[in-house]
């Protein structure tokens, strides 16, 4: 029996080992000791107390503050980028060029820009590292569904996809350097209108800073043209103290609506009937699907990692996919540079749309 691979965490807070939504494993940590084809080897973490109470739970005796001196003196064979998005694109190339590593998952968003995406890919592959990013609805059973209904016509020919996001950060607000709710939010459903929708022909959007004294958007919105001819909406804040989020399929003959991340199916059926005029109206009305047994979306993707270094699985969300969810922010920040214009792709900046912003006066600290 082979040994079991050593993983380190780099960054041992919320994603890292202390979600946790349910029985079933919710983030990295539980991930990792779920498995027994891997093992957990060391941690990093800039604060001490989260980094003693991650190595407290899980038995783990290597800590380090730095992680360069952790892939030198535990040599994992996996790491996980689990930090704040504009460290993650030098941790993955010095990840990709230690001698141990033969993978990283990296947290989304990938990263700031698709300069830094780019650079990350060049030097994942230079180095036969594979690089997976943790896009989790991928492998989330009833998303998974959302997408068999969608491909077996149950909905019929799709349309349009409708998104929203409000109040995904709960109250007490954290301050965050680079993520309101594009890079922390939309990513997700990004994600999601790529995998549904296919390639993206243009955006339109904006990316305001409304009411938050940090200098990054707290509202944003955005309209996508799909190659396919389908169309998106995308739209949500960081102005509420509530929570509140859906995602829709809507197609010709009803509509896939998520709803507390499980499918809910609307099929079009006939309805009122107008004897004068002749019309025949219709209404959705739902219809029962079978569900998925639940699955942790965290032991999935890491199960699938380890198929692939076996040469016996491609992953589902690797570098380009992390990037296309990343073109598309970025999309809407250029849109919001040039007055709301329509932005077609591939984008021919690949600039951090942020930093543009805040050197353009849109984004700026206030007291």
């Amino acid at each position: 029996m082979a040994a079991a691979l050593g993983v380190a965490i780099i960054g041992t807070g919320r994603v890292g080992y202390q979600f946790s939504f349910g029985d079933l494993p919710d983030n990295h940590a539980e991930a990792v000791a779920a498995c027994e084809d891997v093992r957990l080897v060391a941690g990093v973490n800039r604060g001490r107390d989260k980094l003693d109470a991650f190595g407290k739970r899980f038995g783990v005796d290597a800590l380090f503050h730095d992680y360069r001196q952790m892939l030198e003196h535990a040599a994992p064979e996996i790491v996980i980028v689990a930090t704040h998005p504009e460290l993650h694109c030098e941790m993955v190339l010095q990840c990709a060029a230690a001698s141990s590593v033969r993978a990283i998952i990296c947290e989304k968003p990938m990263a700031l820009s698709l300069e830094e995406c780019d650079r990350m890919i060049a030097a994942c592959e230079a180095e036969s590292v594979l690089l997976q990013v943790n896009h989790n609805r991928r492998w989330h059973p009833e998303w998974q569904l959302a997408g068999r209904l969608l491909a077996d016509g149950a909905v019929g020919d799709l349309i349009h996809i409708d998104c929203f996001m409000d109040g995904c950060k709960p109250e007490p607000s954290w301050r965050s350097e680079n993520e309101g709710p594009l890079l922390h939010d939309y990513t997700h459903y990004f994600d999601l209108m790529d995998l549904y929708g296919g390639p993206v022909a243009w955006l339109c959007g904006t990316a305001e800073q409304r009411i938050r004294p940090w200098a990054v958007e707290d509202y944003a919105a955005a309209f996508l043209k799909f190659d396919s001819g389908v169309t998106g909406t995308i739209r949500g804040a960081e102005l509420t103290t509530y929570s509140d989020h859906a995602f829709e399929l809507r197609g010709s003959s009803g509509l896939v609506r998520m709803v507390g991340e499980q499918v809910l199916l609307q099929r079009s059926e006939q309805g009122m009937y107008e004897p004068d005029s002749g019309f025949q109206w219709s209404d959705l009305r739902a219809t029962k699907v079978e569900r998925p047994a639940p699955a942790s979306t965290y032991v999935a993707a890491l199960a699938e990692l380890l198929a692939a270094l076996d040469g016996e699985a491609t992953l589902r969300s690797d570098g380009q996919v992390g990037r296309r969810s990343m073109e598309m922010v970025t999309a809407v920040y250029q849109s919001q540079l040039t007055g709301n214009r329509p932005v077609s792709f591939p984008l021919s900046r690949l600039d951090n749309g942020i930093a543009a912003l805040r050197q353009a006066g849109a984004f700026r600290e206030r007291g």
